[in-house]
């Protein structure tokens, strides 16, 4: 192999010279810059002024050798330096730009225009359908108890966290509503209809967010707020509801946070907040936690996990921090020393999570009410989310939401109590996952004919469909022309209008708030002997010192089928409301349609056999329950009353 020629050293002022047959690679120069090293997310420039000579500090003596303005070598040397590269920080979910682009503004229009069906769909006959459920009464009451400084009517059990009635509370307080639309359940279910509407937009903002179509974030939009399962459950003033909201902001502020700290760390007090909300939100923590890992880049992953997973569970530990508070976390025996009777945190969801389907709803009588409310529905949070889970290996996205969906099946089908509003969290899983299985479908067969835009023509196809299906459904006829709320609210007058207000009274907990407050339907005194009938039977403060241990004391009582079911299968446990019963005659039916069957409420006189001479409790009996109820908060000890 022949030498290589020496190449001389050059000459002051002259450029170095260059080995035989080497070429001279020429600069890259961008507008104003030459670009001296490019690499994947990094690069090196420096000023380039073509046609400039700078001005000399000093006039040049003629001997200072005159430098390249870009030397020859210099991105070679720089390329082989050991330069550390800038982590990738381009948008992980960008909004992605269209060959047909549509206008901010027309876009704004159209959610306008979805939220505004969404809005006139759950408001028309909100009101009076679906009924009144216990639920609904108990965390009206409760929301009501907090208006006077408490955290319940009666003694707080930590059936859920208080966080939701606190909001539903301060919405009441902000307002002044608690009975400007009727009954105090009505206010609300306002409130329900605007956490349906920012659970709406949020789902659209998601799906825009890893679909990047606008066609499947608007059918995402249509799946959640127009199902009959939607209308109806979201109408409630339930737990749920209010948790599903603080779940979605959550889940679009890590989607959105392009790996930004605040947006992090905001998602992860939201998420807080809706375990605060319903502390089923729990189950959603390892997927969160892994959205979290999935929206991060590699070099701040580990920070940005510790961040979000702290900010979670301190938000959450506040539960528990409560409950240690006022010695109440561990049952009684528990401790050492610790012999008074009291309620306790780990006691009563040891006592929930042993609860069998005999205790209350079950899997397969929900599942029959969701495929008789919408068939469609219930088909695809099945094979919407199989779908995902088989193409999340190849999409992480899809992984995500299938996951999600995952993680709340498992609380259906553990074989505990299913009621069948505990399907509200997974409505918007469900659409999600729907929406993002018909873009990957639709993304196929525009790929197969060659033309892009037949993706969200197929899209726009579905919208319509579904539409039209909702629209002639019959399952969605009654629920805007049934009224069943109004056998409950002929009941209220009743009372009002024929029963002593100083009389005993055993009601379910959709009647407890207005018969308590003058501003109640009806309006006039107060009711403080009536009690919910679950409390009649288990609190200590009611049938032990305002009852006496004596049905004879009792003197109405009204039920609808439900509460009577609950009282004759509850067995003993109820003895002194059964015995009551079985010596009353029947003064006043209401009945309403509900659904396929009817709602039917009465209303039952107690014949006493020793009339009483004094019902009122030993405090004197004026009417603050409230009160009383915190006397005895400490000794009563009810694993059974659970909010479901």
């Amino acid at each position: 192999m022949a030498a290589t020629a020496p190449v001389a050293p050059p000459l002051p002022g002259q450029p170095p010279q260059l080995p035989p047959g080497a070429r001279v690679q020429q600069p890259q120069i961008v507008g104003n810059n030459v670009i001296l090293h490019r690499g994947p997310n990094f690069f090196v420039r420096t000023t380039y002024r073509p046609g400039q000579r700078p001005t000399p500090l000093r006039r040049p003596s003629g001997y200072a050798p005159v430098m390249p303005k870009v030397m020859p070598q210099q991105e070679q040397r720089i390329a082989a330096s050991d330069t550390k590269l800038m982590p990738a920080v381009a948008p992980i979910n960008p909004v992605k730009t269209k060959k047909l682009p549509v206008p901010p503004w027309l876009e704004a229009l159209v959610i306008t225009i979805g939220l505004l069906v969404a809005a006139v769909a759950h408001a028309l006959n909100m009101f009076n359908f679906p009924r009144y459920e216990l639920d609904e009464g108990t965390y009206i009451s409760n929301a009501w108890a907090i208006l006077h400084g408490e955290l319940s009517p009666y003694a707080y059990g930590y059936g859920h966290p208080p966080l939701a009635w606190i909001q539903i509370a301060a919405w009441l307080e902000a307002t002044g509503s608690l009975f400007s639309f009727g009954d105090a359940i009505n206010s609300g279910r306002v409130l329900m209809l605007l956490y349906a509407l920012g659970s709406a937009l949020l789902v659209y903002l998601i799906a825009r967010r890893l679909g990047g179509s606008r066609t499947v974030a608007l059918l995402a939009m249509v799946i959640f707020s127009l199902s009959p399962i939607s209308l109806t459950y979201q109408r409630q003033v339930l737990l749920d509801n209010v948790g599903t909201f603080w779940l979605l902001l959550a889940l679009y502020l890590i989607i959105a946070s392009n790996s930004r700290l605040l947006y992090i760390a905001l998602g992860g007090i939201c998420f807080g907040i809706a375990f605060l909300s319903k502390e089923i939100f729990i189950l959603f923590l390892p997927v969160m936690i892994y959205a979290t890992w999935l929206h991060t880049t590699k070099f701040q992953r580990k920070f940005i996990l510790v961040a979000f997973t702290y900010a979670a569970i301190a938000i959450c530990s506040m539960f528990v921090l409560m409950a240690v508070l006022k010695g109440e976390l561990f049952p009684t025996g528990w401790l050492p020393g610790d012999t008074h009777p009291h309620l306790s945190l780990i006691g009563t969801y040891i006592g929930q999570i042993g609860r069998g389907q005999s205790q209350g709803g079950s899997i397969t009588g929900s599942m029959t009410a969701w495929a008789q409310a919408d068939m469609v529905f219930v088909v695809l949070s099945i094979a919407a989310t199989i779908f995902n889970l088989a193409l999340g290996w190849w999409n992480r996205k899809l992984l995500l939401l299938s996951l999600m969906a995952l993680s709340f099946w498992v609380l259906l089908l553990r074989g505990g109590v299913v009621f069948p509003f505990y399907i509200i969290p997974m409505i918007p899983l469900v659409a999600l996952n729907a929406a993002m299985a018909a873009d990957t479908i639709t993304g196929w067969i525009g790929k197969l004919v060659r033309f892009d835009l037949i993706r969200a023509v197929l899209i726009l196809g579905m919208i319509a469909a579904i539409l039209s299906y909702y629209a002639t459904d019959p399952g969605t006829g009654i629920i805007f022309t049934q009224h069943p709320t109004s056998a409950q609210t002929q009941a209220l007058a009743w009372i009002r209008e024929n029963v002593p207000t100083t009389d005993v009274i055993v009601i379910n907990s959709y009647l407890y708030t207005d018969l308590h407050s003058p501003a109640g339907v009806g309006g006039g005194e107060i009711y403080p002997h009536a009690d919910v009938y679950q409390n009649v039977a288990t609190d200590p403060t009611i049938y032990q010192d305002v009852l006496q241990n004596n049905w004879d004391r009792i003197d109405y009582i009204v039920a609808d089928s439900e509460m009577l079911q609950d009282i004759k299968g509850s067995g003993s446990q109820m003895q002194i409301i059964t015995d009551a019963l079985n010596h009353s005659i029947l003064r006043a039916t209401f009945s309403a349609d509900d659904h396929s069957d009817q709602l039917v409420i009465q209303v039952f006189q107690v014949i006493h056999k020793i009339p009483p001479e004094q019902v009122l409790s030993p405090n004197g009996g004026n009417g603050n329950q409230l009160a009383l109820m915190n006397d005895a908060n400490s000794a009563w000890i009810n694993p059974t009353r659970q909010e479901h």
